[in-house]
């Protein structure tokens, strides 16, 4: 069921359910509601849902809960020897960073970048 993936996605993320209230700009309260199933969510939340985690919303509808541990584990032991920091190890600050550079448009991300250049430029000077 849809609302055992929303669940089974955020807590194999590490995010609380206020973490994603507040990227999705939705009360706990109704996100809560999509976990529980008393109400689900549409297709624009489905979608931003989706983007925070870097999947699709097609992924997110067709999970097997009852499968999707054993995919989830060897999707992290494959990352883990690649190098990769998983989304779920990263701190508070950096997973909202992330999750909301997901949520940009194109157009913003770029603005992102050039932001994040002109800074890391400024350090480096800094620090001579």
């Amino acid at each position: 069921m849809l609302n055992e993936q929303l669940k089974l996605i955020r807590k194999k993320n590490k995010f609380t359910q206020q973490q994603i209230s507040d990227l999705l700009e939705i009360e706990r309260s109704t996100y809560a509601s999509y976990e529980t199933g008393r109400n689900r969510p549409d297709i624009s939340l489905l979608s931003a849902f989706a983007k925070v985690f870097g999947i699709t919303v097609d992924y997110i509808i067709n999970i097997d809960p009852s499968k999707e541990l054993s995919v989830f584990d060897s999707n992290l032991s494959i990352k883990k020897e690649q190098g990769e920091t998983l989304v779920s190890e990263l701190v508070k600050d950096e997973k909202e960073v992330l999750s909301m550079y997901r949520l940009c448009s194109d157009e913003d991300r770029e603005k992102i970048k050039v932001v994040l250049k002109d800074l890391k430029k400024e350090n480096l000077k800094n620090m001579k």
